[in-house]
């Protein structure tokens, strides 16, 4: 038995309303382990000066996960008073008119989702043995791989550079010393 015609697209636009809301669960989740458990186990202990090592993935994940909970009530009011979040406001195309002349650049998919922070929790794993050089070298090569980047020779010059950007700005601008083993000091 098929659905009736209006009933097909609400039946698409529940699927889709949940497949978001699962989406920024995963994020609150990530959020929540990342400033439960990843930060205070890789941050080094405060050295007395400067600001303290945790200060900027604090604020950073916090931010994050500040924004996930606010798209979480967007989609969760929209789902409990089972109306589609205003298409003027809606950050998903597929929500909008086919006609409109939006482009597919808004969607939550997992996979994309998984691709990009598989990589980041590695990252925060392999500070700790290999030094934050060669782990945030890596970590920049892979994303720019998950991004769609093949021309090497530029993913390299940029993983060199914004590593050595950020090694300088944190140690010597900031005066925060960065986690792991370090090659130059």
């Amino acid at each position: 038995m098929l659905p009736a015609k209006g009933c097909e697209k609400e039946v698409k636009h529940v699927t889709r309303i949940i497949r978001d809301a699962i989406a920024y669960l995963l994020i609150v989740g990530f959020c929540i382990l990342m400033l439960t458990w990843a930060i205070p186990t890789y941050t080094p202990a405060y050295p007395g000066y400067g600001a303290s090592p945790a200060l900027v993935p604090n604020v950073a994940v916090c931010v994050m996960l500040f924004m996930a909970c606010l798209s979480l009530i967007r989609v969760g009011v929209a789902l409990c008073m089972k109306k589609p979040i205003v298409v003027e406001e809606s950050e998903f195309p597929e929500d909008l008119e086919e006609d409109g002349g939006f482009t597919q650049v808004g969607r939550v998919k997992i996979v994309h989702l998984v691709n990009l922070m598989v990589p980041c929790v590695l990252l925060v794993v392999a500070i700790q043995y290999i030094g934050y050089m060669l782990a945030s070298f890596a970590f920049l090569m892979v994303l720019q791989y998950v991004i769609g980047s093949r021309k090497w020779t530029q993913s390299i010059v940029v993983s060199i550079i914004l590593t050595a950007v950020l090694f300088i700005v944190m140690r010597y601008g900031f005066g925060v010393p960065v986690p792991g083993p370090q090659i130059f000091e």
